[in-house]
């Protein structure tokens, strides 16, 4: 068997590229930053009723990911694409609980059932 050191450069920085992939934990949003950001700037015009609503325009976690970024884009907000899946992760969480992908939403909430509440 061949020692570490005698692996040519592209082959060690294949392993540890592997090995980091691996090893990682699947990337999540930040619920807590998505209710700061929610908090920071939107709850001034939208109160909880606005999702609670029957009428409401989200019926999927893509819709609500959209919402939240044309609501940036109309308001000129300025989120990065990381932050609006972090306010909808919020949303979905608080208000929807609608399958959420687990690369977005983490393996927990993915799989929550709608109605059940999150902890």
């Amino acid at each position: 068997m061949r020692r570490l050191g005698t692996l040519g450069a592209t082959r060690r920085l294949a392993l540890l590229l592997a090995l980091a992939c691996w090893a990682a934990p699947v990337a999540a949003g930040d619920r807590d930053r998505g209710r700061a950001l929610y908090e920071a700037r939107c709850v001034e015009c939208h109160d909880t009723s606005v999702h609670r609503r029957e009428s409401r325009k989200a019926q999927t976690f893509e819709a609500i990911l959209a919402e939240v970024g044309r609501w940036n884009a109309n308001t000129g907000g300025g989120w990065t694409a990381t932050e609006i899946e972090d306010v909808a992760v919020y949303l979905n969480w608080r208000y929807y609980r609608l399958p959420c992908p687990e690369s977005i939403c983490g393996p927990r909430q993915a799989s929550l059932p709608r109605g059940v509440a999150a902890r």
